[in-house]
């Protein structure tokens, strides 16, 4: 019987490896969020989006996040309650909200990303190259694919 590595290992294409990487990463990380935060996977990304973007806007979010502002505004109720984030009314839109994340927001924001980094260091460690080389050959490939689906469709 084949064995899913093999498969893998022998896999002509640059997207079955991708794949496997963002899956792997996904159960890493996935299992961080449930057994150490209050936030679930799905509200990962807004997350580390305000922790490197503070003060910045629901809609800006919802945008940068692929999401729907409304799905946005129901995770916010849920960060608000939980003591993860502060609304304030933007001076510059009455209708809009600056979303800040409180110490605790913080503490578990910057826990996730030491998570990030330890998987990143596992995953780079048997690698010829460094971290930083790895990021810059991952970021070339995804700008030029990028690149390709905007000037072709």
């Amino acid at each position: 019987m084949i064995e899913y590595d093999d498969i893998i290992k022998d896999s002509p294409f640059l997207v079955n490896h991708l794949i496997t990487l963002s899956k792997t990463h996904d159960f890493y990380i996935n299992k961080h969020i449930k057994n150490s935060t209050e936030i679930q996977p799905s509200q990962y990304y807004m997350l580390l989006f305000l922790y490197y973007e503070m003060g910045t806007t629901q809609s800006d979010i919802a945008k940068a996040c692929f999401m729907d502002r409304s799905g946005v505004s129901r995770a916010f109720k849920e960060f608000e309650e939980k003591g993860l984030i502060t609304r304030e009314v933007d001076n510059d839109n009455k209708r809009a909200y600056k979303i800040t994340l409180t110490k605790k927001g913080n503490a578990t924001a910057e826990f996730l990303i030491k998570k990030e980094k330890e998987w990143d260091d596992m995953i780079c460690e048997e690698l010829n190259i460094t971290r930083s080389e790895t990021l810059e050959l991952l970021s070339k490939i995804s700008m030029k694919s990028l690149k390709f689906n905007r000037e072709k469709f």
